[in-house]
């Protein structure tokens, strides 16, 4: 594995990733999580930023291995965002609304949209910068 040829895009991901939770979390989504109990208040904001960060890396990583199955560019790479995207989070939050009081049904299908809408941006922006081959 060659780390320079993931680590740009893979830091490129890590700051549009964080702009699109800040957008959908911190403005769009936020009044609707006021009403949820459930949600540390408490939580720093930089361990968010680190987290966004570190699922750029995977995310560009895990493309980089399977990258000769989608085409180049932000169209291969929003493919491969959206394979990513259902596989990731489908089942992790239809199973954690089941798992999790407080952690509704409906909250499950908001984040599963979001983050597979998370995954195909995200995708696009890698496909449009990541070398191939």
């Amino acid at each position: 594995m060659n780390l320079k040829k993931i680590l740009v895009p893979a830091l490129v991901v890590g700051v549009v990733a964080n702009i699109f939770d800040a957008v959908v979390h911190g403005l769009i989504l936020k009044d609707y999580y006021a009403g949820f109990a459930i949600f540390n208040q408490e939580m720093s904001m930089g361990w968010l930023v680190f987290g966004d960060f570190v699922a750029a890396l995977v995310f560009v990583w895990v493309y980089d291995r399977v990258q000769a199955s989608f085409s180049g560019g932000p169209k291969g790479g929003a493919t491969y965002g959206l394979y990513a995207g259902v596989l990731v989070n489908f089942p992790t939050w239809i199973f954690s609304s089941m798992m999790i009081t407080g952690f509704t049904y409906g909250l499950a299908w908001i984040w599963t949209f979001v983050g597979i809408i998370w995954c195909v941006v995200n995708g696009a922006v890698m496909g449009a910068m990541y070398k191939k081959g």
